[in-house]
């Protein structure tokens, strides 16, 4: 087996190399707009974050979240308290930061392996920036609709979560007392002070430096797979799946049109998104199969991930079957939604990038913030709670 997908592999990387020499012009345009997304999109959205997260992990932070947390992130998602940093950045931020944040706590021995994986199976998904943002204002043009979007894929990712909690599980022992845990948890990130003797300019050229070398693997990965999507487009393979799949979406009610934009979301979000956007269909199907797109989150991000974790143990396969599980329930739960909350069917289509726009992007970067600070201090009311 492992034989067969080797030889594919190989098989598959000729033809692209063949098709750079057959297509060089198509080429050409697809890898500049992958420099475009990734250079003028990706990077400012994402640098920030990767920065911050490795100074928090550097000067302590993270380890007091993790003795302080640790009384609820454990018995719920049986992770350590340290993974509630991880799920606030990953809730907030995007695809794929909280990767890079559970790789790190990997590498920093504040996870094990098991409890890693577990951390992938629902810590690293799209942002409000996005959802909210790009899809549902920008492309939209219905704020609610991405309000249905981001609360199934949330949903969807806890329960993916909880579900995972039962992935090799350990029994767990709760702490014999947590009448000074606050005190602990000062005490622990003190010790990460004193023993980290690294100047703080230091510390920050070395959050700076590994940071930029992430980018650029990533900015790597959305090239690579812009090029691979113009060929599959090229070569009609793109058609030929969307036959195979025209029975199964007619059972379920979607429009034919619908499966042209869901191939091209499968293998990169924002592309699927927005021609998802531009059909002439019932605004419910275009939210269902937008929600689940940006749950499963393209085969890009797929790859984006896989470089990410390539220097740990964590296992990709429990990624893909966790994202795999997230693509359903995400659709689940934006239908049950829909139930609930009637949408608007707008006939105007809204430019793409209309959210950037001063007073757009300023709401929906303070709606980020505030997210992330309300995951935070939810999780610090329980700790507090378990405490008492």
């Amino acid at each position: 087996m492992k034989d067969a997908l080797l030889n594919f592999l190989i098989a598959f990387l000729i033809l692209m190399v063949l098709s750079l020499i057959l297509f060089p012009r198509e080429a050409l345009e697809a890898a500049k707009s992958g420099i475009n997304l990734w250079l003028f999109t990706i990077t400012p959205s994402l640098l920030p974050f990767f920065i911050g997260s490795e100074l928090l992990l550097q000067l302590g932070v993270v380890h007091f979240l993790g003795t302080f947390l640790d009384p609820i992130m454990r018995p719920i998602f049986n992770v350590p308290g340290s993974g509630s940093f991880a799920m606030a950045i990953g809730y907030t931020s995007g695809y794929p930061v909280g990767a890079q944040v559970i790789s790190r706590l990997w590498e920093e021995n504040l996870c094990t392996t098991e409890e890693a994986e577990r951390l992938m199976s629902f810590c690293n998904n799209s942002g409000p920036l996005f959802m909210l943002g790009a899809v549902a204002i920008g492309m939209f043009g219905s704020p609610k609709a991405g309000y249905i979007i981001m609360a199934s894929n949330y949903l969807a990712a806890i329960t993916t979560g909880l579900l995972f909690r039962f992935y090799k599980r350990k029994a767990y022992t709760k702490q014999e007392s947590t009448k000074n845990l606050f005190s602990s948890a000062l005490f622990k990130m003190s010790q990460v002070r004193s023993k980290n003797d690294k100047s703080i300019s230091t510390i920050l050229s070395e959050a700076v430096t590994k940071s930029i070398n992430t980018i650029l693997l990533i900015g790597g990965y959305v090239v690579f797979f812009s090029v691979v999507i113009e060929f599959l487009k090229l070569y009609k393979i793109l058609d030929l799946f969307s036959q195979l799949l025209f029975p199964l979406f007619s059972t379920l009610g979607f429009d034919k049109s619908t499966l042209p934009p869901f191939l091209s979301g499968f293998l990169e979000i924002t592309v699927g998104s927005n021609l998802m956007s531009q059909l002439s269909v019932p605004m419910s199907q275009k939210i269902i199969l937008t929600s689940a797109l940006i749950a499963w989150g393209g085969i890009s991000i797929h790859g984006q991930v896989l470089g990410v974790i390539s220097r740990t143990k964590i296992k990709y396969i429990l990624y893909f079957i966790a994202k795999t599980m997230q693509f359903f329930l995400a659709a689940l739960y934006s239908y049950w939604l829909l139930q609930i909350i009637k949408i608007e069917e707008k006939n105007a289509i809204h430019p793409v990038f209309s959210l950037y726009t001063y007073t757009n992007s300023l709401n929906i970067f303070e709606f980020s913030t505030v997210l992330f600070l309300l995951i935070t201090l939810i999780l610090l009311f329980f700790a507090i709670a378990v405490k008492q």
